[in-house]
């Protein structure tokens, strides 16, 4: 009787000793499908990290300068709705031309009164397009009329946009600015800035003086 336990006994322990190390081997793949899980996550966050870093170091790679052409610092400017200031630039863009082409020019003006006060300001955004890494952009100032503020002169004839309206907003930025106050303006400052598509900028101003 011992001796029959005994042989089932060692006909049954093999199997269990077999399902054990399954039951292990299962755990063990198990573990490492778990681990590699987590190092794909990890991988996937990592290279999203350095896309953006990627995109954010060719993003900063522009460079612009501009400048006005010709003509003083300071103008005195008419009180007339129809007086006009024409507003000559040159910009250099950097290379490389698909990442920082095209740049947009855009027009600040802000108002002052007798004691450099602000009265209002605003700002005509994409007034032009620069195209090519160096372009002459020529632009027309009506400071006495908002309507007809900025014109592009030597825009592509196929696109004449046309003159751009000023929004001119109390220092508060709530509410357009009154006839009322408008009377105590004497000066003007006019800036031109240049955005690269790819990053950086570069201004450029002229004072107008209104009285």
């Amino acid at each position: 009787m011992v001796k029959s336990v005994f042989l089932l006994f060692m006909l049954f322990e093999p199997q269990q000793v077999e399902q054990q190390q399954l039951q292990q081997l299962e755990q063990v793949n198990r573990h490492l499908e778990q681990q590699q899980q987590q190092l794909d996550r990890m991988l996937g966050i990592l290279e999203r990290h350095s896309d953006r870093r990627d995109q954010q170091n060719t993003l900063g790679t522009c460079s612009v300068e501009v400048r006005r052409v010709s003509g003083p610092d300071v103008l005195r400017v008419p009180a007339a709705v129809g007086a006009m200031v024409p507003l000559n630039l040159f910009s250099t863009v950097s290379r490389p031309s698909e990442v920082c082409l095209p740049a947009e020019v855009r027009v600040t003006a802000s108002y002052l009164d007798a004691g450099d006060n602000l009265v209002c300001s605003g700002t005509v955004e994409n007034i032009a397009i620069q195209t090519t890494l160096t372009q002459s952009v020529n632009l027309e100032i009506r400071a006495w009329n908002f309507r007809e503020f900025v014109r592009w002169r030597n825009e592509p004839p196929q696109i004449n946009s046309g003159p751009k309206r000023l929004v001119c907003m109390n220092p508060e930025g709530t509410a357009e600015t009154t006839s009322a106050e408008l009377e105590r303006v004497v000066s003007a400052r006019v800036r031109a800035t240049i955005f690269p598509s790819g990053g950086s900028m570069s201004t450029t101003e002229i004072q107008l003086n209104l009285r």
